[in-house]
């Protein structure tokens, strides 16, 4: 428990706020959400939530961020609090006129007077020693209360004694201030009792120093010693009457009748900072993260912090457009005019045209020279004259209107301009650049040169650019495309951090073009970025219109750091400008709208950070209270541990908090449900998450959130929980429907065998059948082609016998030979077709033009064959055969009567299948003589038999003839894996 002292009221009159270089007081009132305005009590418990009593408002629980209120209606005793304590299980006890209350995070217990006599007696304050609750009341008697029973409301303390005050060490000792001028603390052995009379007199105020107990007397300053029960003196530091010691920063809280102050020692002397004048104050509280809370009589709540921001300058430096720290020291600040200051001293320099133009950049060259870009042209400042030469389109550029600037190497200086591109400035010598198509805009926003790269990058409306070897390229970046660049910075050397107007920032590797994206979804406060920039430690700035961020990035280029700067950090203006800023090892500027900025940097006390923790635990949207199904309830907020939830309570929101009252608006939290996420979500503020329809499992959700350094929790806070499987998926659901089904599932299998059985026999026979029905399709098929060739080749033999060695012998061995090479071709054409690896279109298709370039051949006719099928295709049994007799049948015609020159085979897919075709150039056929040919009616028959289409068709009126063969009944079978298609039978 932090430190307390009570301030008795030291005026009524309107508060005038004021307060020392670097830090700032900030009110809260009704309008922020405190209940109430006078605030009588303040305290902070160990999650660093802000307790706050007030005078009929009641109890307020703040955050940081918003006041969460308790009042009668949820259980208080009074609106009324006039004290505050926080006992050893963290339980809040608020004193009321007429009785206490305790809240234990789900609800409060009421203590009040058993008898009339004791309820007019006030408690002033509650003590704990060990585990026993003691509250002293206002006629310095005392009472006690242990295991939530009051064993008594208001004693002497000794006979003939009264409690003047009380107070509480920094180690929680207790001590009694008594009415005889002697001090009493509790031991085990007993209450301890010392006089101090024989040191001092008069006690006027008791307050911890650090370790020490120091005493204000009427003979100096004394620290107490309470296990030796001695005094020995100390130095008073400061004269007026101190109310509060704060050790970390080594200052004097002190009062008079009307005034706050804060005294510290610095270079040997006492600096004064008056606080508050003519406000009353109740109380002060020094918190664990470095902010001092005063509670006031009627002006509300305040506090008192370190500005991480001073506002610098004169008033008039208003609309910082540029910020520049020059080899003297001096500061130059551009805006609607130009400001030099050096040693507390401003000196004005006249713009070309008038101050209107305003100035948009200011840069130091490596030489040390002084260059501004203002919409009056580009200046040279030269210290020993101490003016400007300034340079306009009459000197050569293309545009007087500057916005950016940088340096290369060899001393050159790039210039972006509005309205004239890009300009390069070499000695005196302005040149111009060639080839700026590609940029796709006369309009430069931001330039930045990289050494390392020895490359230009530059940002217009349109994204991004680079200039390299004399050649310019736009450079892809998709999520700024048609986006402005504002602002260009080098980053780790060889990186390039890119600002844009409306998408984030992007750290881009120019090298091989990877990047990575920073916007709102990863914890930028928006998406328009004025400036970024990188300090000496790497730390990334980035300036938007909500105020400053401080970014810290990993080797994976992981945000690892982020702290968000705004008006409660000192930038009344929060909106940034485009460049403005200037950062160096010790000191970094900034220009807002509102002016001139500097950061204080990080402070040297050590902060405490706060634990993130679980405030509730919602099921089915706070229908069905959490819980009944922990084990056990854990933590101030009575959270249940590992639930074990119903099947259909799967509708669970996470509510959860990191206390940060110096940075509220920093703080980020990231989640991942274990066993449901895939991976943790993406950096955010809000404070909680919803799952819905959760599947039965063991889940364990965990959060991260940022300190007080703006970097990730090391280790997650981790929560268990389980959902139960429904009963219908439990064991002992599937052993009673198991059992149930059994005897079902045993008579079906049986009815079923036995129909299987049967038709299994009914398909062996139809098999048989199929079987035979092939056997005889084959042997038809094989005598049809090998029958009637053997026929005609015993005839021929036979007649030769008959005729002898005559001259009609030579004729019929050309028959028999004929004879014999047909019924070899049949024969391999046959096996050719039945052997299951040729169902294959791409090898039917080779097997006819091998056919067709034999057959050729031999009259010297041109032969060309065109398959456009580029997959295998499988065809069904049977069908390779017919359409290989189709085109032979095909290809003789042709061959024998068409007179041809030139003969075609295609092969090609259309949309619903498949077409092969063959073209000749020859004499063409008469359609009404063909009808009746045995031939064409072959083909025709050969054609249905497998489900195609068959035309027969003139090339031109006058010759040629087509033939075309179509085949459409294909489907692709998943089973077929080294097919795409493949027919379906019918």
């Amino acid at each position: 428990m932090g430190m307390r002292c009570w301030i008795t009221i030291i005026g009524l009159a309107f508060a005038t706020v004021t307060y020392g270089q670097q830090f700032s007081l900030r009110q809260y009132t009704a309008i922020d959400g405190l209940p109430q305005s006078q605030v009588n009590a303040i305290l902070e418990d160990s999650y660093g939530y802000l307790w706050i009593g007030t005078s009929g408002g009641g109890l307020a629980r703040f955050d940081g961020k918003e006041f969460k209120v308790y009042s009668t209606l949820d259980g208080l005793l009074s609106n009324v609090v006039t004290s505050l304590f926080i006992d050893s299980k963290q339980n809040i006890w608020a004193v009321h006129p007429r009785g206490l209350s305790r809240f234990d995070g789900m609800e409060f217990k009421r203590f009040q007077a058993s008898t009339n006599n004791e309820r007019l007696r006030r408690v002033r304050r509650l003590v704990e020693y060990n585990d026993t609750v003691f509250m002293v009341s206002t006629p310095g008697l005392i009472g006690k209360i242990y295991q939530d029973s009051v064993y008594y409301w208001s004693r002497k303390i000794f006979p003939g004694k009264s409690i003047f005050f009380t107070h509480v060490t920094a180690d929680h000792r207790i001590c009694y201030y008594l009415s005889d001028s002697s001090i009493v603390t509790p031991s085990p052995q007993g209450y301890r009792r010392f006089s101090h009379a024989a040191v001092f007199g008069k006690v006027y105020n008791m307050f911890n120093h650090g370790d020490e107990v120091w005493l204000d007397t009427d003979q100096g300053m004394f620290a107490l010693d309470l296990n030796a029960g001695s005094f020995a003196r100390r130095t008073k530091v400061v004269d007026r009457y101190i109310v509060s010691y704060d050790p970390a920063a080594d200052a004097y809280w002190t009062r008079d009748e009307r005034t706050l102050f804060r005294e510290y020692l610095a270079g040997g002397k006492i600096v004064t900072d008056t606080v508050l004048k003519d406000v009353p104050v109740m109380q002060i509280l020094l918190d664990a993260e470095g902010n001092t809370w005063l509670g006031s009589a009627g002006n509300g709540l305040y506090r008192h912090y370190a500005r991480d921001f001073d506002r610098c300058g004169s008033d008039q430096l208003r609309g910082v457009m540029a910020i520049e720290v020059d080899s003297d020291g001096a500061s130059w600040i551009g805006g609607r005019g130009l400001w030099r200051i050096h040693h507390g001293k401003i000196q004005t320099y006249p713009l070309p045209n008038g101050d209107d133009d305003g100035v948009r950049t200011i840069k130091k060259a490596p030489d040390g020279a002084l260059w501004v870009g203002s919409f009056s042209g580009l200046g040279k400042y030269h210290p020993d004259k101490n003016k400007f030469t300034w340079y306009t389109r009459e000197h050569g550029l293309s545009s007087a209107y500057i916005t950016a600037l940088d340096f290369d190497e060899s001393g050159g200086i790039w210039i972006g301009t509005t309205g004239g591109g890009l300009n390069y400035l070499i000695g005196d010598q302005f040149k111009s650049i060639a080839s700026q198509q590609a940029l796709g805009s006369q309009n430069i926003a931001s330039l930045r040169y990289l050494p390392a790269l020895k490359t230009l990058f530059i940002g217009t409306e349109f994204g991004l650019a680079q200039l390299k070897n004399g050649a310019i390229d736009a450079i892809s970046v998709p999520e700024f495309e048609n986006t402005t660049v504002l602002s260009l910075a080098a980053f780790r050397d060889s990186l390039l951090l890119v600002g844009s107007g409306g998408a984030g920032l992007a750290v881009v590797n120019p090298r091989d073009g990877k990047r990575r994206m920073i916007g709102p979804r990863e914890g930028l406060p928006s998406g328009f970025v004025f400036f970024v920039a990188a300090d000496e430690g790497s730390r990334i700035w980035v300036g938007t219109e909500k105020g400053i961020t401080q970014l810290e990035l990993d080797s994976a280029l992981e945000i690892s750091e982020t702290r968000h700067f705004s008006h409660e950090n000192g930038l009344t203006g929060i909106e940034t400008n485009q460049n403005a800023y200037y950062l160096s090892h010790d000191k970094k500027y900034f220009g807002l709208i509102d002016g001139l900025y500097q950061f204080n940097g990080q402070p040297t006390r050590v902060l405490k950070s706060y634990p993130v923790h679980l405030t509730d635990i919602e099921i089915q949207y706070g229908q069905i209270p959490s819980r009944q199904f922990g084990k056990t309830l854990s933590g101030f907020f009575q959270i249940p541990e590992s639930p074990v939830l119903p099947s259909d309570y799967n509708h669970i929101t996470f509510h959860f908090d990191r206390v940060d009252k110096r940075y509220p608006g920093s703080v980020r939290y990231k989640y991942f449900l274990q066993n449901f996420d895939k991976t943790w979500s993406q950096p955010t503020a809000n404070g909680h998450v919803t799952y819905g329809n959760l599947p039965p499992g063991e889940y364990v959700f965990m959060v991260l959130a940022t300190n007080e350094e703006g970097s990730w929790d090391g280790d997650p806070l981790q929560y268990k929980l389980s959902i139960k499987e429904p009963f219908y998926r439990t064991a002992a659901f599937f052993m009673t429907v198991g059992g149930m089904l059994a005897g079902s599932l045993i008579l079906f299998i049986l009815v079923r065998l036995r129909r299987n059985v049967s038709r299994l026999i009914e398909l062996e026979h139809i098999r048989q059948q199929e079987q035979e029905s092939l056997r005889k399709e084959i042997a038809r098929d094989f005598h049809d082609e090998m029958g009637n060739q053997l026929t005609r080749i015993i005839n021929y033999v036979s007649l030769m016998r008959l005729t002898g060695n005559t001259g009609s012998g030579q004729d019929l061995y050309h028959k028999v030979e004929e004879s014999a090479k047909y019924l070899y071709n049949g024969t391999r054409d046959f096996i050719w077709a039945i052997d299951p690896v040729n169902d294959d279109l791409s090898k039917l298709f080779l097997h006819i033009r091998d056919f067709g370039e034999k057959l050729f051949e031999e009259k010297n006719m041109q032969f060309r064959a065109y398959n456009e099928i580029k997959h295998k295709v499988r065809l069904p049994y049977g069908f390779s055969r017919e359409v290989n007799l189709i085109f032979k049948e095909a290809m003789t015609n042709a061959f024998k009567h068409s007179g041809a020159q030139n003969v075609s085979l295609y092969l090609r897919e259309f949309e619903q299948g498949f077409e092969m075709a063959l073209e000749d150039d020859g004499a063409g056929f008469d359609p009404e003589k063909i009808k009746s040919s045995n031939g064409i009616k072959n083909i025709r028959s050969r054609a249905e038999k497998i489900e195609s289409s068959l035309v027969l068709s003139k090339i031109d009126a006058g010759h040629g003839t087509r033939v075309q063969l179509r085949f459409t009944t294909f489907k692709k079978n998943a089973y077929d894996a080294g097919y795409q298609k493949t027919r379906s039978d019918r």
